[in-house]
C-alpha cells in the first residue's frame, strides 16, 4: 500500500473544487484505488477510469478520469512507497 503525498498545487486544486461545491467522494474512491496499489486496483483504474501514462511535460505521471466524469482528471506519479498526487480538475484547469 502506498502513502499519499499531495503537492501544494494539488491542495489548491482541491480548494477550487470545494469552492465549486463538487462532491469529493468519487475522488476519494479513485485515490484509494491508487493507494491500494494492487493488480486488481490498477486494472479497475484502467477499465473504469481510463488510466494512462502521460508524455511530454507530464512524462512519468499517470492520469485517470474521476468517476468516469468526462472532464474531471487526476494526475499522479508513484515512487517505491508514495503516491504523489500532483493535480486534479478539468482539462481547462490543468492544461489551460
Amino acid at each position: 500500500m502506498l502513502r499519499p503525498a499531495p503537492t501544494s498545487k494539488y491542495a489548491r486544486d482541491l480548494n477550487r473544487l470545494r469552492k465549486r461545491h463538487i462532491d469529493l467522494k468519487p475522488l476519494d474512491e479513485v485515490m484509494q484505488l491508487i493507494l491500494d496499489d494492487t493488480v486488481e486496483s490498477i486494472e479497475e483504474l484502467k477499465r473504469r477510469h481510463n488510466m494512462h501514462t502521460l508524455s511530454g511535460e507530464w512524462k512519468g505521471s499517470d492520469e485517470c478520469h474521476v468517476a468516469n466524469a468526462g472532464d474531471w482528471l487526476l494526475i499522479w506519479c508513484t515512487t517505491d512507497d508514495l503516491a504523489i498526487f500532483q493535480r486534479t480538475g478539468s482539462h481547462d484547469d490543468l492544461f489551460g
